[in-house]
C-alpha cells in the first residue's frame, strides 16, 4: 500500500485489467473475485460512481466506484463497573489484562467512577477468538478481586451482551476471518 495522509485514498498494490461490455443501454465493468472478496462486495449492493480526470501533463480519466463507509456490527460481552477509590487507568489496565478491547469512562463524581469494557473480537487489524458472555461472567470475581487489591471499592459489576458498531475495520480483516466471526459479526456498506 502507498502511504498517505488520513484524508487521502490509499491504492491497493494489486490492480486488474478488464474489458467493458454492453448490457442493453448500459456498459458493464466486471469486478474480479479477488476485489469483491477483499471488500466484501455483495450482489445487489448500492454504490456511487464518480468520473475523475487529471492533466499531468497528459489527460487521464478514471472511474471511482464509491462503496461508502464499512460498518461492522458485533455482538460482544460488556462489563459495566461502578468503583470508588481508584483511577480510570487502573480499571482500564485490569479490564484490558482480561481481554477487553475497549474501555470507556462514562462518568466520574464524588470519588466514584462509572465505566465499561467491551470484549470485542474484531479489532482494527485482526479478529481474535470471541469471548462469550458466560466466559466474561466467569471473570467478574477475578476482576473484582484485582481491583480491590489496588484499593478500589467495587460498588457494582455486571456483564451483558451488546451490539457494538465499529467503522474502523478494513473489510479484508473480516474476509480473512469469516469462520471465526460468522455467528457474532455482521457488516454493511453505508453510502
Amino acid at each position: 500500500m502507498v502511504a498517505g495522509s488520513v484524508l487521502s485514498w490509499v491504492e491497493d498494490m494489486v490492480s486488474f485489467r478488464g474489458v467493458i461490455r454492453r448490457s442493453g443501454n448500459s456498459l458493464i465493468a466486471t469486478i474480479p473475485p479477488e476485489l469483491s472478496q477483499r471488500f466484501l462486495i455483495r450482489e445487489g449492493q448500492e454504490y456511487t460512481i464518480v468520473g475523475m480526470s487529471r492533466m499531468n501533463p497528459d489527460f487521464e480519466g478514471a472511474l471511482q466506484i464509491y462503496l461508502g463507509f464499512f460498518t461492522v456490527l458485533e455482538k460482544a460481552p460488556r462489563v459495566d463497573l461502578v468503583v470508588e477509590d481508584v483511577g480510570f487507568p487502573e480499571v482500564e489496565r485490569v479490564l484490558k489484562n482480561h481481554g477487553a478491547g475497549e474501555v470507556v469512562q462514562t462518568s466520574s463524581e464524588n470519588g466514584g467512577l462509572k465505566c465499561y469494557g467491551l470484549f470485542t473480537a474484531v479489532e482494527k487489524n485482526r479478529v481474535k477468538i470471541p469471548k462469550t458472555v458466560e466466559e466474561v461472567a466467569s471473570l467478574l470475581p477475578v476482576i473484582k478481586r484485582e481491583l480491590e487489591e489496588r484499593g478500589a471499592t467495587v460498588k457494582s459489576i455486571d456483564v451483558s451482551e451488546v451490539v457494538h458498531e465499529n467503522r474502523q475495520v478494513d473489510p479484508a480483516v473480516i474476509s480473512r476471518s469469516v469462520a471465526r466471526a460468522e455467528r457474532r459479526v455482521a457488516w454493511k456498506w453505508e453510502i
